[in-house]
């Protein structure tokens, strides 16, 4: 498992502020940041407008754009693992952290690589790391 090509690889395919929290032999477990852009910020923008009625708060406006924005970002980081799965055969996990309202150009993600099977659990790491 290279650990450069794979830290290469997610800073290609948007991820950013990458860092390394756990490197064993056949495992590693990073964080980094999913950025949005701006053409999927206009459609989440877009996406929250056309749901919310009129009388709706602010609340519920920010609640469509964090739902929409939270599921662009899981349906791409799938894309980027199993791309970086078949590149590198390994296996790999993610999970995605809440996406704050006054945070909501990016979006915290944890990442569990390892070489041939699972053994581990991205949330027991996580934990174990009081993450």
């Amino acid at each position: 498992m290279n650990k450069d090509s794979i830290m290469e690889y997610l800073e290609n395919n948007g991820l950013s502020d990458l860092d390394i929290l756990r490197e064993e032999e056949g495992l590693l477990v990073a964080t980094a940041y999913y950025d949005f852009d701006d053409d999927e910020m206009e459609a989440g923008k877009a996406y929250a407008k056309n749901q919310v009625e009129e009388g709706d708060e602010e609340a519920v406006y920010n609640e469509y754009l964090t739902g929409y924005l939270v599921d662009l970002a899981v349906d791409n980081l799938g894309e980027i693992m199993e791309e970086l799965i078949e590149e590198e055969g390994i296996d790999a996990q993610y999970l995605t952290y809440e996406l704050e309202a006054d945070e909501m150009d990016s979006i915290q993600v944890a990442m569990l690589f390892s070489k041939g099977d699972l053994d581990s659990d991205l949330e027991d790491i996580l934990d174990e790391l009081e993450m």
